[in-house]
C-alpha cells in the first residue's frame, strides 16, 4: 500500500513539506493532503498524454487497487483527484504510489522566497542571538531569483 508520510520522503523534501506545514499552522498530514488536492488541480504535462489515451479509448486504471484505495480512505482524497493521479500514474508507466511520491518530491523541490525566508526564520529561532534583516534577505532572495 502506498506509504506517503511526509517522514517517508527524502529528508530534504520532507523537510520543506514540514516547514510549510508549520508555517501554515497545520499538522504534515494536513499539509500533505492539501498538496495532494492542488498537484490533482494542476494541469501538468503528463496530462497530454493522459488526454491521447482517453482518445484512443485506452481504459481507465482501476480505483479498486490498494494505491488508490488507500489515497481515497487514509488521506481522504476525493475518488476524483485519486482517478487525476491513477490516469497519470499508468500514462507515466509507474505505480500509482511511485507517480504520487514523486510528484510530492518535486512539489518539495520548487522553493519558493517564502519557502527561504523560513528556512532562515529556522535558523534564527534555533540560535536567537543571530541578528537578521528579513527584508534585506527576502530583498536578496528576489534579486537573486530576478524577481
Amino acid at each position: 500500500m502506498v506509504d506517503l508520510r511526509v517522514d517517508e520522503l527524502p529528508e530534504p523534501a520532507a523537510a520543506v513539506l514540514r516547514r510549510r506545514a508549520r508555517a501554515d499552522g497545520r499538522s504534515p498530514e494536513q499539509h500533505l493532503r492539501q498538496e495532494l488536492l492542488a498537484l490533482a488541480r494542476r494541469r501538468v504535462p503528463i496530462d497530454g498524454v493522459v488526454e491521447f489515451r482517453a482518445e484512443r479509448g485506452v481504459p481507465e486504471p482501476s480505483l479498486a487497487e490498494p494505491d488508490a484505495v488507500a489515497l481515497w480512505s487514509h488521506y481522504g482524497l476525493p475518488a476524483e483527484a485519486v482517478a487525476v493521479f491513477a490516469r497519470r500514474a499508468e500514462a507515466a508507466g509507474l505505480p500509482l504510489g511511485e507517480y504520487v511520491r514523486q510528484e510530492l518530491i518535486g512539489v518539495a523541490g520548487r522553493s519558493t522566497v517564502a519557502d527561504a525566508l523560513l528556512e532562515f526564520a529556522e535558523v534564527r529561532e534555533q540560535d536567537p542571538s543571530l541578528r537578521m534583516d528579513m527584508d534585506a534577505i527576502a530583498e536578496s532572495i528576489a534579486y537573486a531569483r530576478g524577481m
